[in-house]
């Protein structure tokens, strides 16, 4: 049953993120005509399986609704694709839910807490929350927070695979923080992208910044937050976005 949610939620993240055809179209050849990638018939599927993450409690109310509008949108073709030839570096950014404003009620408290991150713990006693006292929300409801509350280990959330865009050397992954106790922050790109920052977090909101270089011939990543030692440590407003100049080839 897991592994299925689990399926659903790539499938319909792929149909519908601009990353992924940015990855599609990287691999088509040069005068090559591409082939139609939202024809009735995917549009179709991706509605189902939309339908089915929301039966599923695996999306927010707020994203299947965007969400439905998007294929709504490529279905009478008024849809406006945002190109990453055309963006900003500093507008795109890879994490879908980065203010850890949507929550999974229906999880362990040694996994991840937020939808669309994933996680787990190596040993300890660990628990992730979703805080609501406004002292420890930097913006919006909620931020997130992880408490050693006992013996210390390892705990950590990750993204999903995300892929490595043509053209882009390097990412930055930044992230809002503060802490109490011995706490200390782990920032790693792993699995097709390489970068590392360990640092205790001090009791004001302060940015932490890492930057992530792709490995050769990689075409995709990872990027881990992990907690080691005691106290805790409360996170919001994270970002991870590409550095240098986009392109389509």
């Amino acid at each position: 049953m897991k592994c299925a949610a689990r399926l659903v939620r790539i499938f319909v993240a792929l149909l519908l993120s601009p990353l992924a055809l940015v990855a599609f179209y990287s691999g088509v050849a040069a005068g090559e005509k591409a082939p139609e990638l939202w024809s009735a018939g995917r549009i179709s599927a991706a509605e189902q399986a939309l339908d089915k993450m929301k039966a599923d409690g695996l999306i927010s109310e707020r994203q299947f609704q965007q969400k439905r509008a998007a294929l709504a949108d490529r279905r009478a073709g008024r849809f406006k694709s945002t190109a990453l030839s055309n963006a900003d570096p500093a507008e795109v950014n890879f994490i879908q839910n980065g203010g850890f404003e949507e929550i999974n009620k229906n999880s362990d408290r040694n996994r991840s807490r937020w939808l669309w991150w994933g996680g787990w713990s190596w040993g300890g006693d660990y628990e992730n929350f979703w805080e609501t006292r406004k002292e420890y929300v930097r913006s919006g409801t909620y931020s997130a927070g992880i408490h050693c509350a006992g013996k210390p280990g390892r705990i950590g959330i990750n993204t999903p695979k995300l892929p490595i865009v043509p053209g882009v050397k390097e990412c930055e992954f930044t992230v809002w923080a503060k802490g109490e106790g011995e706490n200390e922050l782990f920032l790693n790109f792993e699995s097709g992208a390489t970068g590392t920052l360990r640092k205790k977090i001090g009791p004001e909101w302060e940015q932490v910044r890492l930057t992530g270089a792709a490995e050769r011939g990689a075409k995709d990543f990872s990027f881990y937050i992990y907690v080691t030692g005691q106290g805790t440590i409360w996170l919001d407003d994270a970002k991870l976005v590409p550095l240098g100049k986009l392109r389509d080839e």
